[in-house]
């Protein structure tokens, strides 16, 4: 599998799906990441050492990004550190709907 690349996507094949990655940078210091059409934001700098987001893994299966400087990986969902250097939860929001524009 590769690494989906900023404001680039690509499919990531499993054993009987195939899902949508797409990860591009945001104003201010946020990241959308979205699998399958669905979008998740999460803060463009890892909690850890401030690795660059943008340029994370995403498994659109587990619904996790890893960090590409020290490997921390956390739920694009929660924010919840599931492995890696201790860091603490990643911030996320809430997506708004395309009516209401980007949050502040």
């Amino acid at each position: 599998m590769s690494t989906p690349e900023a404001r680039g996507a690509s499919d990531v094949r499993g054993a009987s799906d195939i899902r949508a990655v797409a990860v591009e940078p945001l104003p201010g210091e946020w990241v959308r990441v979205t699998v399958d059409g669905r979008p998740y934001d999460i803060a463009a700098a890892c909690p850890h050492r401030k690795g660059r987001l943008v340029h994370g893994y995403v498994n659109p299966r587990t619904l996790r990004i890893t960090c590409p400087l020290h490997r921390s990986t956390f739920d694009l969902t929660t924010g919840c550190q599931i492995s890696g250097p201790s860091a603490g939860p990643l911030p996320v929001r809430p997506v708004p709907d395309a009516t209401q524009g980007e949050p502040q």
